[in-house]
C-alpha cells in the first residue's frame, strides 16, 4: 500500500508524470517507495520536526534519500551505475515538480548528488551496505554541511552538503 503522505502533494500533472516513470520502469516502484519510507522514518527519528526546514538536517534527508534510492535500485538490478542513475531520475523529478525557489532547488539537487556520490564511494569498499550503516556514515558529514547564500557557492562545493539556514 502506498502511504497517503507520499501522494498528498501530487496534483494530476505530477501524478501523470510520475506514473509515466513507473510505467517505463514498473519494477522500480516498490524499491522507490521503500527508500522513501525508510528515509522519512530515519529522518523523523533523528531530527523530529527539523528536517523539512532548509537546514543541515534537510541536507541530510536529501542525501540519505538518494543513497537509499541507489541502494534499493542496486538490490533490484545489481548495477551501481544504473542504480545511481535511477536515484538521479527520481530526485530530479521531485525537484522539477516541487514548488521550491531556485536556490532551494539547487541546494536539494546538490545534496541529492552528494548522497549518490557518497554511496558510490562506499559501494567501492563494501557492496553489502545496510541502511543503518549508510545513515551513520552520512551523519559523519552533517556537521560539515556548509551554509550558503547563492547558487554560485553551491556550485563551488562538491565534497560537502549545503544548507540555507542554521
Amino acid at each position: 500500500m502506498i502511504p497517503r503522505s507520499l501522494l498528498s502533494g501530487l496534483n494530476y500533472k505530477k501524478l501523470f508524470s510520475l506514473s509515466g516513470l513507473f510505467f517505463r520502469h514498473p519494477f522500480m516502484l516498490i524499491p522507490t517507495l521503500k527508500a522513501t519510507k525508510d528515509c522519512i522514518d530515519i529522518s523523523d527519528k533523528l531530527f523530529p520536526g527539523l528536517h523539512h526546514l532548509n537546514n543541515n538536517t534537510n541536507a541530510f534527508r536529501h542525501a540519505l534519500w538518494n543513497m537509499l534510492l541507489t541502494k534499493e535500485a542496486y538490490i533490484r538490478n545489481n548495477d551501481i551505475d544504473k542504480a545511481s542513475h535511477w536515484a538521479q531520475i527520481i530526485g530530479d523529478w521531485h525537484e522539477e515538480f516541487s514548488p521550491n525557489k531556485p536556490l532551494e532547488k539547487a541546494m536539494d539537487l546538490h545534496n541529492n548528488a552528494f548522497g549518490r556520490e557518497l554511496i558510490y564511494k562506499l559501494y567501492r569498499k563494501n557492496d553489502n551496505l545496510k541502511t543503518e550503516y549508510l545513515a551513520n556514515r552520512l551523519l559523519l558529514h552533517l556537521d560539515n554541511s556548509k551554509k550558503v547564500s547563492n547558487i554560485q557557492e553551491i556550485n563551488s562545493l562538491k565534497d560537502q552538503m549545503v544548507h540555507l539556514i542554521d
